[in-house]
């Protein structure tokens, strides 16, 4: 499998109205660049060739962590071992990079399956922070669509029914603005102040992917699934910073760690987590089943808005109330609405249980926020909670 990626510069907006300089990466030639980078889809004993060509003003590479036997092809030389770069004595990249206007290639075949990060090697403290980093996905060898959707192949109990992956990341504005403007980096006064789940901060993490507002954040983040179905969720920390992450509704099974199963031997090793410290550089894989209380005479859907009372009540005397799927809008109950859902669902946050983090530079909510939606029996098509193929989502 040959894949193309372009390093480039471009801009994200926050839904505060800001709009933030980035690095990141594109599968589309000509096409805008992507915070996180593109998803790549891999499988399990395929070779597969990742094309780089930077068009940023510095040397870009790229690190595939977790994988063996990683080569490179730099400009006008021939494949050798991915290794450390010097120059004068000095470490100038983790790997073999692409000039500015340049490229490079890197190629190996995948050896075991699971999750993994991808991101770049040269300057890493800025480069990764600004977006030039992903997440790889390796299905096994037995994966099949249909007969056999598993994380970790038959007989590994990583069985599922939907799949969703939410990578972590934290915008320093200043940081951003800096690097815009050509001017050093002041790395002791480094201050996050949006906090993201692919590349979106919330209430952005629940819109769909694609959406045209969104071209350089097109992956979305909100979860969906009916009851007793297994949904895999894979966390990945895409940047400089571990972030606690916990799903409402149920505890996850942790299965996976940095695209190891936990088992030993015979030994099941996994187990039931509150929270997920998703740590920086590490990727981890959860299988969460909604077993709760629902679709009974006793707890009717949709559910019946409480008397105004019990309502949360905000500034002005507003309500927050959701007349949609999702987090809905601030402002007087409309008359008419007698429910908070669309069809019936139930929902549940997945959060940072760090609540600076669920902010906005300062607003909430906001940052590393999304929801994980319940959908009543028979009213989820077959194409949601599905990634991609090939080379992304």
């Amino acid at each position: 499998m040959d894949l193309h990626l372009w390093a480039k510069a471009g801009f994200i907006t926050t839904p505060d109205g800001n709009s933030i300089h980035v690095w990141g990466l594109t599968d589309q030639a000509g096409g805008p660049a992507r915070v996180p980078a593109p998803l790549l889809i891999l499988r399990q004993g395929e070779a597969v060739t990742v094309n780089l060509t930077n068009l940023l003003p510095e040397p870009v590479s790229l690190l595939f962590p977790g994988q063996q036997g990683v080569e490179a092809l730099p400009e006008g030389g021939a494949w050798e071992p991915v290794r450390p770069q010097h120059e004068g004595g000095l470490l100038t990249s983790l790997a073999q990079a692409a000039p500015p206007g340049g490229s490079v290639s890197y190629r190996f075949t995948p050896q075991r399956p699971g999750t993994f990060l991808y991101e770049s090697g040269s300057n890493p403290p800025v480069q990764v922070p600004m977006g030039l980093a992903g997440a790889v996905v390796i299905r096994p060898a037995d994966y099949d669509p249909v007969s056999n959707r598993t994380a970790y192949g038959a007989g590994t109990g990583t069985e599922y029914d939907r799949e969703y992956l939410l990578m972590t990341g934290e915008i320093d504005p200043d940081m951003h603005l800096a690097v815009q403007e050509g001017r050093p980096v002041d790395f002791a006064a480094y201050r996050p102040r949006y906090w993201t789940l692919n590349g979106r901060c919330a209430p952005d993490t629940m819109l769909p992917d694609d959406v045209a507002v969104l071209p350089s954040q097109p992956y979305g983040a909100m979860i969906m699934a009916e009851p007793g179905e297994r949904v895999l969720i894979r966390y990945v920390g895409g940047s400089t910073a571990n972030h606690p992450l916990h799903p409402h509704g149920n505890h996850a099974r942790l299965v996976a760690v940095d695209g190891h199963l936990l088992r030993n031997g015979t030994a099941d090793l996994s187990h039931k987590r509150f929270t997920v410290l998703v740590g920086a550089g590490q990727t981890y894989d959860s299988l969460f089943d909604w077993t709760g209380l629902g679709y009974t005479p006793s707890n009717p859907i949709p559910t019946v808005i409480p008397n105004v009372r019990n309502l949360a009540v905000g500034d002005a005397g507003w309500t927050m109330w959701s007349g949609t799927a999702y987090l809905g809008q601030k402002g007087d109950l409309p008359i008419g609405v007698v429910s908070y859902n669309e069809m019936g669902e139930y929902h549940f946050m997945l959060h940072s249980h760090e609540e600076p983090q669920l902010t906005n530079w300062g607003e909430f909510p906001g940052g590393l926020m999304t929801m994980l939606a319940i959908f009543p029996p028979g009213s989820l098509g077959p194409e949601v909670g599905r990634l991609g193929h090939g080379g992304g989502m």
